[in-house]
C-alpha cells in the first residue's frame, strides 16, 4: 500500500471512528438519563473495543518466532492488504449502522441493562480499532524511515479524529437527525471500504462484483435508516416500559442533547423528565408545581429585571412574563431546543414573543462570569442534582458568582431538587435562605413571605388575556402555601432547620461535584 493512501484512510478513519464515539455517548447518556457516570463508561467500553480490535489486527502481522507465540507468528491473510482493511471497514459500517436499533431491540424486549449494552458498544469498536494498526503495517515500510512514515500515519488520524470530534460535537448533529447522521457515516465508511478493495487490485469481475454490491448496499442502508430507527429514542428511554406504538408527541435533535416531549405533554431533556407544559396553579391542575413560579410575587417585593438560567417548558416564563411588576426578562438556555419546543406548544408558546422577554442561547455560569449587569432575581429551575453537571450549577463557587450579580435587596431562587448538600450549600454562602418544597430562596436581606400579596395578585392574573383562576375561584381558598403538603411533607424550612438537619452532608463545590458523585438527598 502506498503511504499516501495510508495517511488519507488513517485521516478518514479517525474522523469515522470519533463521530460514532461521539454519537453514542449520546445515546448512551440518553439511555442512563447523562449520569455521571455514563461518559467514562463508554469511553471505557469504547477503548476496550479499540485495544481488542488492535490485538486482534497484530495476529496478521506479527513477525514474532517465540515459542510461546509460534502458532500465532507470521499468520497472514491470504487476502490482499487493501481487501483486508477493506472488510474490517465493511464490517464496522454494517455493525454500527445497526448497534443502536440493535440495542433498542435488546433494552424493550429482554430488559438488557443499560451496563450490558456496553459490550455491545466495545465489540463494534473492535472492528474500528483494527483499522489503524493495519494501516501502520502495510502502509509502512521497514527501513530507517519507518519512524517518519509512522508520524504521517499518526498525525492524519490524528487530524481525522479532531475534525471528526468538531464537526459532529458543533454541527452535524445540529443538520441531522440519528438516523440520517449514522446512515451517512456508514455509507462514507462502505465506501472507503470498496475504494480500498476495487484500487490496485483485482480483475474486471472481481471489481464489477464489489462495486455491485456496493450499488446495493449504499441505498439499502440509506433508505432504510428511517424505518429501522423509528421509535428509537422511545425505546431507549422507556426500555422495559416501552411499548408497541408509544411515541413521543415532538422530538428535537441539537447539539446540546435530545429533548423529547410525551403525548401527554412530559417534557424530557436528554432522557430525564423536565417538566410539563402547564400554567395553571390550581392544585388539581399544577403537575408541574408551577406554583412556585407564582409564590415569586410575594417574595419580592418588585422583581422589575429578572434573569433566568435555564428554560425547561416554558411554564415559568409564561408565569412571570405576565407578572405586573416585571418589566424584563432574560433567559439563558443553552439548548435552543427548548425554545423550539415551547413554538410548539399553546400553553407557553406566546411567552417566546413576549415584549419583556430576551432569550440568550448559550451557557448560564459563562453568561453570568461576563456580565456587568445587576438583578433583583435570578432564578433557576434546572436540572436534578445527580445528573453530569449538575453541581456547575449547585457550587459554592457559582452561588457566589450569582450572589455578586444581584441587586441590594436581590434573591436566589433556585431548585436543589431535594438535594439536602445543595441546601446546606446555599447556606454556607447565603446568610439569609428559606427553603419552600425543593426550592430555596437565598438572599443577603431578610427572606419575608406576603402571602396576603400573591393572593391578591393571582386573583387578577391573567395569560394571554385570560386569567388563570375562574371567577368564582379566590386564590386564598386554594392554601397553595401551606406548611405542609397533603403528604405531610414540611413545605417551609428556615436556615437554622436547613443546617441543623444537613450536618454531615458536604458543601458541593467545583472541585468534589459531590451532588453528583455520592451525596444522596435527605428531604424531609
Amino acid at each position: 500500500m502506498r503511504l499516501p493512501i495510508g495517511v488519507g484512510i488513517a485521516t478518514l478513519s479517525g474522523f469515522i471512528a470519533l463521530s460514532y464515539e461521539i454519537v453514542w455517548l449520546r445515546i448512551y447518556g440518553f439511555m442512563t438519563e447523562a449520569k455521571p457516570e455514563s461518559f467514562a463508561l463508554l469511553l471505557s467500553a469504547y477503548l476496550a473495543g479499540l485495544a481488542f480490535g488492535s490485538l486482534l489486527a497484530s495476529q496478521y502481522v506479527t513477525g514474532s518466532e517465540r515459542p510461546s507465540t509460534r502458532r500465532y507468528s507470521r499468520v497472514r491473510s491470504s487476502l490482499d492488504p487493501l481487501y483486508l482493511i477493506g472488510a474490517f471497514l465493511t464490517i464496522s459500517s454494517i455493525a454500527a449502522f445497526l448497534l443502536i436499533p440493535f440495542i433498542a431491540y435488546l433494552v424493550t424486549n429482554y430488559s438488557v441493562s443499560n451496563t450490558q449494552s456496553l459490550l455491545l458498544f466495545a465489540m463494534v469498536a473492535v472492528s474500528l480499532g483494527t483499522v489503524f494498526p493495519l494501516l501502520s503495517h502495510f502502509a509502512i515500510a521497514p527501513g530507517p524511515r519507518a519512524g517518519e512514515h509512522f508520524s504521517y500515519l499518526y498525525a492524519g488520524n490524528i487530524l481525522g479524529s479532531t475534525v471528526g470530534s468538531l464537526a459532529t460535537g458543533l454541527w452535524l448533529l445540529d443538520v441531522l437527525k440519528l438516523n440520517e447522521f449514522v446512515a451517512y457515516l456508514s455509507i462514507a465508511s462502505l465506501t472507503i471500504a470498496i475504494f480500498l478493495m476495487t484500487y490496485e487490485r483485482g480483475g474486471g469481475a472481481r471489481r464489477r462484483w464489489l462495486l455491485g454490491i456496493y450499488a446495493v448496499t449504499a441505498p439499502i442502508i440509506f433508505f432504510s435508516a428511517s424505518p429501522l430507527y423509528e421509535g428509537v429514542y422511545e425505546k431507549l428511554q422507556y426500555q422495559e416500559d416501552y411499548y408497541s406504538g408509544r411515541r413521543f408527541a415532538e422530538i428535537f435533535e441539537g447539539r446540546s442533547g435530545v429533548i423529547t416531549v410525551s403525548r401527554s405533554g412530559t417534557l424530557y431533556g436528554g432522557g430525564s423528565y423536565d417538566g410539563q407544559f402547564n400554567v395553571s396553579p390550581i392544585p388539581s391542575n399544577d403537575t408541574n408545581r408551577v406554583r412556585r413560579a407564582y409564590l415569586i410575587a410575594g417574595i419580592h417585593e418588585k422583581p422589575s429585571n429578572i434573569l433566568m438560567v435555564g428554560l425547561g417548558s416554558g411554564s415559568w416564563l409564561q408565569v412571570l412574563a405576565n407578572h405586573p411588576e416585571v418589566e424584563q426578562i432574560t433567559v439563558v438556555e443553552i439548548n435552543r431546543g427548548f425554545v423550539e419546543m415551547m413554538r410548539t406548544n399553546e400553553i407557553v408558546a406566546s411567552a417566546i414573543e413576549h415584549p419583556k422577554v430576551r432569550i440568550v442561547i448559550g451557557d448560564g455560569r459563562r453568561f453570568l462570569r461576563n456580565s456587568h449587569h445587576k438583578w433583583d432575581l435570578i432564578i433557576q429551575n434546572t436540572i436534578v442534582y445527580w445528573r453530569a453537571h449538575a453541581s456547575n450549577l449547585l457550587s459554592r463557587e457559582y452561588l457566589e458568582l450569582t450572589r455578586n450579580q444581584l441587586t441590594p435587596g436581590g434573591m436566589l431562587f433556585y431548585n436543589t431538587t431535594a438535594s439536602s448538600a445543595a441546601q446546606k450549600t446555599a447556606t454556607d454562602v447565603f446568610p439569609h435562605v428559606l427553603r419552600y418544597e425543593n426550592m430555596m430562596i437565598c438572599s443577603d436581606d431578610a427572606v419575608i413571605v406576603d402571602l396576603d400579596k400573591i393572593n391578591s395578585l393571582l386573583d387578577d392574573w391573567a395569560i394571554d388575556g385570560e386569567k388563570v383562576l375562574p371567577p368564582a375561584m379566590r386564590a386564598a381558598d386554594l392554601r397553595l402555601f401551606d406548611p405542609k403538603d397533603w403528604r405531610g411533607k414540611i413545605n417551609w424550612e428556615s436556615r437554622e432547620s436547613i443546617i441543623a438537619r444537613t450536618k454531615d452532608q458536604p458543601i458541593i463545590t467545583d472541585d468534589n461535584m459531590a451532588s453528583e458523585w455520592w451525596a444522596g438527598d435527605t428531604y424531609p
